[in-house]
């Protein structure tokens, strides 16, 4: 791979990693799959490209738009469509699943209606080059990029492990039936949960906005690479999904160099199954104490 497309990829691989940290916290404390989450991208990104690039309002108006709206509508999803279907027990339901991908479907359409059938182009947060050696260029938004996913991932890593509301999001995911015999607030977490899925999926959605532009027909792709980015990196720790991003990411851009854009789908699939059959735990496997 020519070392120019390294940092290109390494943005999308943060991408990946932000849509698959969506999902990890709503797996993490309510054991489901927040399907939604690429509506939620689509919708954060595009309403700040409106506000920004389309109204020419200040950038933090438009990020401020876009954690608003993924906070709200991930509040909606668990009040609307997961609250009357989840068990008592918590868990895996297929009617709670078919209504998360319902929801998906649901919200890019909303997005389409409220923003526009053509693609948008995003904001750049910071103009210019850091660093310009040969061909080996990292721009000032690609810093930008890594540094607010890196961010991000260290701040709900400390979360989860270092507060007492990381503890309540590990035991109530790790068993909910359990959790609710004890008293502990089930109902709010993950209310907390679908807040916070909604936030950094809005988030994620603005924040890479700039690189290609952000359509209302990506929120399927956008929940694929984020579930395969889980689905490589594991759930073992919060840098799982980061590390599973940014191996699909790579994974896909060797394809593409290789064998030429037809071979992306082929190669992403491949890559699917293979963890599907030979590691379904991921990268990363949680440890557990005989």
């Amino acid at each position: 791979m020519p070392i120019e497309l390294v940092v290109p990829t390494l943005e999308t691989g943060c991408f990946f990693g932000l849509i698959a940290l969506a999902l990890f916290m709503v797996k993490e404390s309510a054991a489901l799959f927040n399907f939604a989450v690429g509506g939620l991208a689509v919708v954060g990104g595009m309403a700040s490209s409106a506000i920004t690039v389309g109204h020419g309002l200040p950038l933090p108006l438009g990020v401020l738009a876009a954690v608003a709206f993924g906070v709200a509508l991930g509040l909606c999803i668990e009040v609307l469509v997961v609250a009357p279907l989840v068990k008592p027990g918590g868990g895996e339901d297929h009617h709670v699943v078919m209504a998360l991908v319902a929801g998906l479907f649901a919200l890019q359409q909303m997005a389409g209606v409220a923003f526009g059938k053509s693609a948008l182009p995003g904001a750049t947060w910071m103009k210019g080059d850091v660093l310009d050696v040969g061909k080996f260029v990292v721009s000032a938004q690609a810093l930008i990029e890594i540094a607010v996913t890196l961010g991000l991932f260290v701040a709900i890593g400390l979360l989860l492990r270092r507060t007492r509301l990381g503890r309540q999001f590990r035991s109530i995911g790790d068993n909910t039936q359990a959790a609710t015999m004890l008293g502990m607030p089930v109902r709010r977490i993950r209310l907390l949960a679908f807040a916070s899925s909604g936030l950094l999926a809005g988030l994620a959605g603005a924040l890479f906005a700039n690189r290609a532009g952000v359509a209302f027909t990506s929120a399927l792709q956008f929940t694929l690479f984020g579930f395969l980015a889980f689905v490589i990196g594991g759930a073992a720790n919060v840098w799982g999904p980061l590390a599973g991003g940014i191996g699909l990411a790579f994974l896909q851009a060797l394809a593409i160099y290789y064998f030429g854009p037809a071979a992306l789908t082929y190669v992403t699939f491949a890559v699917a199954a293979l963890f599907f059959a030979l590691r379904p735990e991921g990268i990363f496997v949680k440890r557990v104490r005989a």
